[in-house]
């Protein structure tokens, strides 16, 4: 009985005791409360920890300050990034320089206006029959040139002369006559070219009776050589199939610009044949082609050797200023 009154009294002086040290606590803060043994019947399992101040987690500081930064950089951000300008300019940045921009391509200079030709009327209006040309072939060569150009093919031809029956006819020409044989004609052979007294050609024609050939037929190339220097000197190239048929003795007919080509056998006598080259204006455009190049309406072209070798005159020298000889 006494030992529990003594405990029951025991437990009310320190309720009173610990009731004391609080009140004491509240009056004089900066006071250090005094320690306070247990009793030494206390054991440790009834001892109090003292108690600390609670920690806060690191992942709640994390989340904040991620908070933050979103919350900050949607400020700065927004509004086309005018508060981010506004402070860098209170710090004295300069975050956006302003762009420069390249100057505008020089403007192209003006055009000139198109230049305007008239046209002719001839090159617009229709044309008229009566006033209309044709092509119309010329002699490459002339009288003289041609009859030398036979003598050097072996045809000993006359001189280039005015003929004995016209004044106004020039020509040169060539004959050969062998003897007759027996029941045979005489193998001749007769050239002529006539021409004006200019030297412009107006015909050319063999006549070759009984001619010489060779074992396949064809003509003795003594006599091919006469056609072959009247074909090829004209410089006419459209003519190259005549001179294969008179090789082979074939009556041929060619016609073309102004220039006719024939080498045909007599009817009554078919060793006799007849060639004949011309050139003469038949139609009423070829005639009045003829006259618009021909010779008398203009001035004769100069020879083309004469005409590179020609140097131009010199021009007289001029003495430069008095103040520009310094």
């Amino acid at each position: 009985m006494g030992a529990r009154l003594q405990t029951r009294s025991q437990k009310i002086f320190n309720r009173i005791m610990y009731t004391a040290g609080i009140q004491t606590d509240q009056r004089n803060p900066s006071r250090v409360p005094e320690k306070t043994s247990l009793p030494d019947n206390s054991s440790p399992a009834y001892a109090k920890q003292p108690a600390g101040k609670p920690r806060i987690p690191v992942i709640f500081w994390l989340l904040l300050t991620i908070s933050l930064s979103l919350v900050i950089g949607t400020v700065l951000l927004s509004n086309d990034m005018k508060h981010l300008r506004a402070v860098g300019h209170y710090f004295g940045f300069d975050l956006f320089p302003p762009e420069v921009k390249p100057q505008p391509p020089e403007a192209l200079p003006r055009p000139a206006p198109p230049a305007i030709y008239k046209l002719p009327l001839h090159a617009t209006e229709a044309p008229m029959a009566e006033t209309a040309s044709a092509f119309l072939r010329t002699w490459r060569i002339s009288g003289p040139a041609m009859c030398a150009a036979l003598r050097q093919a072996g045809v000993q031809t006359s001189e280039w002369a005015a003929a004995s029956f016209n004044a106004d006819t020039f020509e040169c020409f060539y004959e050969h006559s062998a003897k007759r044989g027996k029941d045979q004609l005489a193998n001749s052979i007769f050239v002529i070219v006539r021409g004006d007294a200019a030297g412009t050609i107006s015909s050319m024609r063999v006549k070759v009776v009984d001619p010489g050939t060779d074992q396949n037929g064809q003509l003795d190339p003594a006599i091919l050589r006469i056609f072959e220097t009247m074909l090829r000197q004209p410089q006419w190239l459209d003519f190259h199939e005549t001179l294969n048929a008179i090789k082979n003795l074939k009556d041929v007919k060619e016609d073309g610009f102004g220039a006719s080509i024939a080498f045909t056998h007599e009817v009554l006598n078919p060793d006799r044949y007849n060639f004949t080259l011309s050139l003469d204006a038949t139609s009423g455009p070829q005639k009045r082609a003829r006259n618009y190049f021909s010779g008398r309406t203009w001035l004769p072209a100069p020879e083309p050797a004469i005409a590179a070798n020609r140097t131009q005159p010199e021009l007289p020298r001029q003495e430069p200023p008095a103040e520009n000889r310094d």
